[in-house]
């Protein structure tokens, strides 16, 4: 696996370190015949039905790789690499994008709005404010399963496994998409609450808040709602689920070590 991250900023890291871990282990399903056979018995474990060797390439949106399983189906990955436990970005969009989406009230997107401008004027602000809470996270609840989904696999239908990689421990966790969500659906329902700092947590691994990343390029001001910054920004944290289905056993998962 490719090292000398340390050197790079934090979003950047991050992205490098996805687009290298998604390269090793197309790599491995390819050429490594030990990785590859723990694959094709760990599809078996998750109920699929690999029959010749399995290929892997590149591929889309949500999508990271692709497997080809059997002649007729291929499948697809999507891939969390991590070297710590902390948050990792999961989703990024307008917030028009979600009102258009969710059919969001103008009640809620102009909540949503004045937090984002909020946090942009500055940093130390606090999100959502107490008084604006309950009906976040009421609206929220009520489109709970369509976010996760989205948020996830975004329509992708061929977005059938996930799979977070440990690069602290060199171990690679692989869960069927379906369960994953239904697991994080369960987790977040009747669980949504506010940091502090009023950033909303869905469940116990995951977040919501401004996306931020003010860099010194943009000419536009981070107060500007055209500002890049200014997106609603979903967050994950892929060891630390991967942690607890391993410990709790809470839905079917299998382990390659590398």
């Amino acid at each position: 696996m490719a090292e000398g991250y340390e050197y790079m900023v934090k979003g950047q890291k991050e992205a490098r370190i996805g687009l290298d871990s998604e390269e090793d282990i197309i790599r491995m399903i390819n050429f490594n015949e030990k990785f590859r056979n723990l694959l094709k018995e760990c599809l078996i474990t998750l109920g699929f039905n690999p029959k010749e060797r399995i290929i892997a390439r590149k591929d889309g949106v949500k999508t990271d790789i692709l497997i080809r399983i059997n002649e007729q189906e291929e499948i697809g990955v999507s891939i969390k690499s991590s070297t710590k436990t902390s948050f990792h970005q999961l989703d990024r969009r307008r917030l028009e994008e979600w009102k258009t989406f969710l059919n969001m009230p103008d009640e809620i997107f102009e909540i949503i709005k004045e937090a984002i401008l909020r946090i942009a004027r500055n940093s130390r602000n606090k999100f959502i404010l107490e008084k604006n809470q309950d009906k976040i996270r009421n609206f929220l609840a009520k489109h709970l399963r369509e976010i996760i989904n989205e948020i996830f696999r975004k329509g992708e239908q061929k977005l059938k496994l996930f799979m977070i990689n440990d690069k602290r421990k060199r171990r690679i966790y692989i869960f069927h998409m379906d369960d994953v969500l239904n697991f994080l659906f369960k987790n977040a329902n009747n669980n949504i609450s506010f940091t502090e700092k009023g950033i909303i947590r869905l469940g116990n691994f995951m977040t919501i808040q401004r996306k931020g990343g003010d860099g010194k390029h943009i000419t536009i001001p981070k107060t500007d709602w055209r500002h890049p910054g200014n997106q609603l920004q979903f967050k994950f944290s892929p060891l630390k689920f991967a942690e607890y289905i391993e410990l709790t056993k809470a839905i079917k998962f299998c382990t390659i070590d590398y």
